[in-house]
């Protein structure tokens, strides 16, 4: 219901360039480049400065670039509200998301979903903490689920549960059987940590200095698989939360250790959105349904 001027605008605002707007909204470049001028000549303003490195926003345009998100969000409104009154369960939620819960949490929450919400479509990406906490500032996602979140006053934790690291072994490891690990166990041995890509790494370096333990990975990854087969070869182990290797946890490829750490332990995992911002009926949905599934966790 945008105008296709402003549709194309935003899109652009969104991607940086023209190239992967057109992707998106599966449009030639020239034709989204002749639509934002329409758009430029009827408002009387420049809004996109047209660069060899991409595009950036004018003045003008990063005030559109809020109205738009603005009119974005009461259309979505409206089409909720008229679904609804006519009985129509469909829509489009955008959710953006943590590695950890992707890997073990996601598909519970997925699937109640779904069963109650075939009709709506579903656009979801893993990304880091501060990601999601700026998508959900822009209004560019309505639901986010972050690691240990920086308290936002503009962001609501709508549910949160437990998150505590654990040392990830291989089932021969001459520590799997141990009760508990401490930082000082792991010193001097090879070792996986997440990598500062994630929002994790950052208690990790916090729990190290605290403890006075000195040690240096000599792998960083963002990727489970990479750390699973690091640590299930024995060459090896792992400081992470074990929801991010919970299928490798469930095949018995490796074998988490409780890791005697306060900040560690301290670590939590929350669904957000964004305060004040009325969300649409089908992303309410998923909200409840994904908040269940972190209510239910152990």
């Amino acid at each position: 219901m945008l105008p296709p001027g402003l549709r194309c605008f935003l899109a652009v605002a969104q991607a940086g360039s023209m190239r992967e707007a057109a992707q998106r909204l599966r449009l030639a470049q020239s034709a989204i480049s002749r639509r934002i001028q329409q758009l430029e000549e009827e408002l009387g303003v420049q809004l996109l400065e047209r660069g060899a490195r991409g595009v950036g926003l004018t003045p003008a345009g990063e005030i559109l670039l809020h109205h738009g998100r603005e009119a974005t969000h009461l259309t979505e409104r409206l089409r909720a509200d008229l679904d609804a009154l006519r009985g129509v369960r469909r829509g489009h939620v955008v959710l953006r998301l943590v590695e950890s819960f992707a890997a073990s949490g996601l598909a519970a929450g997925l699937a109640a979903f779904r069963a109650a919400y075939p009709a709506v479509t579903l656009d979801i990406a893993v990304v880091g903490s501060e990601a999601i906490l700026a998508a959900l500032h822009d209004r560019t996602c309505h639901l986010g689920i972050a690691f240990n979140p920086s308290a936002d006053p503009e962001v609501e934790v709508l549910a949160s549960a437990a998150e505590p690291f654990a040392v990830m072994l291989a089932p021969n490891h001459k520590l799997a059987d141990a009760p508990s690990l401490t930082l000082a166990d792991l010193a001097g041995m090879p070792l996986v940590a997440p990598s500062h890509l994630g929002s994790s790494r950052g208690l990790f370096d916090t729990a190290c200095r605290a403890a006075r333990v000195p040690i240096r990975p000599v792998l960083e990854t963002n990727s489970p698989h990479v750390a699973a087969a690091f640590v299930a070869d024995g060459k090896g182990v792992a400081v992470m939360v074990p929801r991010v290797l919970a299928l490798h946890l469930e095949l018995g490829k490796v074998r988490a250790v409780p890791l005697a750490d306060p900040l560690l332990n301290g670590g939590r995992i929350a669904l957000l959105a964004r305060r004040g911002r009325r969300l649409p009926a089908a992303a309410e949905a998923l909200s409840a349904s994904l908040a269940r599934v972190l209510e239910q966790a152990p």
